[in-house]
């Protein structure tokens, strides 16, 4: 049974609509809509795709992690890559298919065939040559696309946070950078009410969230790397990076934001 259907069947069981299970978990209706449609190819990053899934089954009382392993399924993770042929194998049977053409001809005399296959085989080695070196060029390109990529991300979305308090932060260089470290102790305070929260620790990968939160609440987790963060409610929260200035984002309403020494 798809992922769609087993959420709408559940939620038909408890007898409530769209409406009010958008109002209980503050995920918007059409999202909650295209889910039980099964329709995953929203313009949404798959954290919070997972985070919304995750939070809607667990709603309903359905098992939050066979409900996810057929998300994957859904996703297309389950399947299985056809295997890559190495040039070993390549070279293997192009000299197979040369000693077939080889043995084929009749008329051929033993000499011109010891010939042709003392040939075949250089030819061979520089093709194999040439195509792992394809192969690395490639590979090095794609992993300096995606530090620039990750680059460019970072400078936009940290343009929306700002700081609560004119102080330096403490752990910011002169030049205003933010030192390095291999730990990071998150804080997080709401100054209102606020719906959903979810951090997803992009070092480790394991998003939490935090559901119907009051004035006063305070949590504070130890992320590494980065983090992502989906508020319901963005001018209700503050957070602070190893008890250094508190920040908030300049925006209001539902929102993400991201953060990356």
């Amino acid at each position: 049974m798809a992922v769609g259907q087993k959420l709408e069947e559940a939620r038909n069981r408890k007898g409530i609509s769209i409406r009010e299970v958008s109002e209980s978990t503050k995920i918007r209706g059409d999202y909650l809509s295209a889910f039980e449609a099964n329709n995953f190819d929203i313009d949404l990053p798959e954290v919070y795709l997972r985070g919304f899934i995750r939070l809607y089954a667990r709603f309903l009382d359905l098992d939050q992690d066979a409900i996810l392993a057929d998300l994957d399924l859904e996703l297309g993770k389950g399947a299985g890559k056809p295997a890559r042929m190495s040039l070993g194998s390549i070279a293997k049977n192009e000299v197979a298919d040369g000693a077939d053409l080889i043995n084929s001809g009749s008329s051929i005399n033993s000499s011109t065939r010891k010939n042709n296959a003392s040939l075949a085989k250089p030819i061979l080695l520089v093709v194999g040559s040439l195509i792992s070196v394809i192969i690395i060029i490639g590979i090095l390109f794609s992993i300096l696309s995606d530090q620039t990529e990750s680059s460019s991300e970072e400078t936009i979305e940290r343009s929306t946070i700002k700081e609560v308090s004119p102080s330096i932060d403490e752990n910011l260089s002169p030049k205003g950078k933010l030192v390095p470290v291999d730990i990071f102790t998150l804080k997080l305070a709401a100054i209102g009410p606020i719906g959903l929260l979810i951090i997803d620790d992009q070092g480790e990968g394991t998003p939490k969230d935090f559901k119907n939160l009051d004035i006063g609440w305070e949590n504070e987790i130890k992320i590494s790397k980065s983090f992502r963060c989906h508020c319901s409610d963005l001018e209700n929260l503050r957070f602070s990076i190893d008890n250094g200035t508190e920040k908030q984002i300049a925006s209001k309403g539902a929102g993400n934001f991201s953060w990356s020494p």
